[in-house]
């Protein structure tokens, strides 16, 4: 399954290549907080956006979680154990963008929303033991670009949205990853279009 959802994604990116319009490569950073934690942590993502016209992106996206907190066991005047978690997330997308591009024309910033699905893993490391756990996760993200200027290509990109990600093991260990994620970063082009 989980080499069936890598080759559709990669068959998809390289068709979409060949046909694309504009490049533009998005590098991201942020928060997430995800259900089961309950914590907030470090998200990213890395997204290859390929252009079909002005309106319309196909692309693949990938990035880095982590999210760390302690718990202290035990009383204070008994001692007390500090156990340290540490949650380490990787997701692979395949994601479409519909853009208001017009508007990057008349105002200098674009709004959009892009759908993603895929799958994710995640390494759970606690004090006592550590495991994987991995699964389908999608994701719906609302955001806009800014222009840096008027003769600039790079745009400042600014995104929020949710993950759905309920993800397990084959020891049925269940851990659900869904909830908030929330971005800034920068749309490098890689290859330009006559849009904007």
């Amino acid at each position: 399954m989980k080499r069936k959802i890598f080759l559709t994604l990669a068959a998809i990116v390289f068709s979409t290549a060949l046909f694309a319009q504009s490049t533009t490569l998005h590098v991201k950073g942020g928060v997430q907080y995800p259900s089961d934690p309950d914590k907030a942590g470090f998200d990213s993502a890395v997204t290859l956006n390929l252009g079909l016209d002005k309106y319309f992106t196909l692309g693949a996206e990938s990035g880095f979680g982590w999210l760390k907190w302690r718990a202290t066991t035990g009383t204070w005047k008994m001692g007390s154990e500090i156990e340290k978690t540490n949650l380490y997330s990787l997701p692979l997308l395949a994601v479409a963008t519909v853009r208001l591009a017009d508007m990057m024309e008349s105002y200098g910033f674009m709004p959009y929303a892009t759908a993603g699905a895929g799958y994710s893993w995640t390494w759970y490391r606690h004090t006592e033991f550590k495991t994987r756990v991995d699964g389908f996760t999608w994701q719906a993200v609302g955001g806009v670009e800014i222009k840096f200027g008027a003769d600039s290509e790079l745009a400042f990109v600014v995104e929020a949205g949710y993950r759905g990600a309920t993800i397990d093991n084959s020891k049925n260990q269940e851990l659900d990853m869904s909830g908030f994620i929330g971005r800034i970063g920068v749309s490098i082009p890689l290859v330009s279009a006559d849009y904007y």
